[in-house]
């Protein structure tokens, strides 16, 4: 069967920012307005937000997004003081009303898209707009069945508490989560699962996406990125807190991971100048 589409991009018409943040304990943002055109969205990777979006009050939880829609005063702050984290998208296009103004729980699929869009923004190789858009684009689809289509009993937590197919992969997740501080090794991981290394190191490259070391560098820096949030904290007792013994390694994980160097993230918790 042959088939002939004739697409025109709508959706999203222009990625404008692409940007990881942080914000301290007791943030409260000041009111916010951005162009009629100008759509946000905010995916919740750490902690709980308190969003005001016109006359409405939503509450947006780890693993969760939210699409804002141009030309409404939004504001945000951390449920009960708390610090956050999350990623933030301005763009440009024709979303569908219904996307607007709710927590949309991030499946698997969802998260793996966020993560993509993240590190290409990151990296700023070549073709990394275009492909951006398309990610976004993907990303706005997937939300939109899941309206229409799936509606989950309870949205997911953060992507290192998925449940994976494979119960050992299930495990070592939980356990680097509570020892990614420690000198923890595959062969250390695998008999704490119960597992040979060079199993262990192929479920989780076949079920993550990823090797045992990223995932131990992305807990690290994870942790790291909320004690640089504390000013009591120098960069080498934060370093030494989440387990490099070695300052300058730490800066080269840090800065590949986050896009910016320990002392750039404290100074700035990931927040650039703001982008119409």
């Amino acid at each position: 069967m042959q088939l002939k589409y004739n697409v025109k991009a709508s959706l999203v018409r222009r990625v404008i920012d692409v940007t990881h943040k942080g914000k301290k304990r007791n943030f409260n943002g000041e009111p916010d307005r951005h162009y009629p055109d100008v759509h946000e969205l905010l995916y919740v990777d750490y902690g709980k937000v308190k969003m005001r979006i016109g006359n409405s009050r939503i509450v947006v939880k780890s693993g969760e997004c939210i699409f804002l829609p141009g030309g409404v005063t939004h504001s945000f702050s951390g449920e009960d003081g708390a610090p956050f984290d999350f990623l933030n998208i301005m763009l440009r296009g024709k979303l569908p009303k219904a996307i607007f103004r709710k927590s949309l729980p991030a499946n698997r699929d969802c998260l793996l898209l966020l993560e993509k869009l993240k590190q290409e923004s990151i990296q700023e190789i070549p073709y990394c707009k275009q492909i951006i858009a398309c990610y976004l684009t993907e990303l706005i689809i997937h939300f939109m069945r899941q309206i229409y289509i799936v509606k989950p009993d309870k949205p997911p937590g953060p992507v290192y508490r998925q449940r994976y197919r494979s119960e050992i992969v299930n495990r070592a997740l939980s356990v680097i989560a509570g020892n990614y501080a420690s000198q923890l090794t595959p062969m250390l991981l695998g008999k704490a699962v119960g597992a040979s290394e060079s199993h262990l190191r192929y479920l989780l490259r076949r079920e993550t996406g990823k090797n045992f070391r990223l995932i131990l560098h992305e807990h690290r820096v994870a942790a790291a990125k909320h004690l640089l949030m504390d000013s009591k904290f120098t960069i080498q007792e934060t370093a030494d807190a989440v387990g490099y013994k070695s300052t300058s390694f730490f800066f080269k994980v840090f800065k590949t991971l986050a896009g910016m160097t320990p002392k750039a993230y404290s100074s700035s918790l990931g927040e650039p100048a703001e982008k119409q």
